[in-house]
């Protein structure tokens, strides 16, 4: 009986840190976009972090209203706004590695542009200029 339960430990024990990794973190972009268009990610990523805007300030604003009213929220108050802090400051980082990504990738799509502008070839009055 007690190998029976050892093993069902190690056995669920060996499943988390197998599985662990494939839960831990959303892909960074989806499959449809294709990772060498980067005004798509750009745009991908800038649509999330106005999403991520909008309820950080829904959040801001449910902090604000307790803040002002903490009296109406009886025992459970103190909860709720230290709930509503951690969700603030977790989106506020997720804000931001979005800006970020997004900013990347406008980084090198204007590179990429610049370079394809110095590859262009030119026909000026017959000669070929590069």
């Amino acid at each position: 009986m007690n190998t029976a339960k050892v093993t069902a430990i190690v056995s669920i024990l060996f499943f988390g840190f197998i599985a662990a990794p494939a839960f831990a973190e959303a892909p960074a972009a989806p499959s449809t976009i294709n990772s060498n268009d980067h005004a798509a990610l750009a745009n991908y990523y800038e649509g999330l972090a106005k999403e991520i805007s909008g309820k950080l300030e829904a959040f801001q604003q449910e902090l604000d209203q307790y803040e002002d009213h903490p009296y109406t929220y009886g025992r459970q108050g103190q909860s709720l706004r230290s709930h509503l802090q951690a969700n603030i400051r977790e989106y506020k980082k997720e804000l931001a590695e979005d800006l970020r990504e997004a900013e990347l990738h406008r980084e090198i799509l204007a590179k990429e542009q610049n370079r394809q502008f110095n590859k262009a070839e030119a026909d000026v009055g017959g000669a070929v200029v590069r």
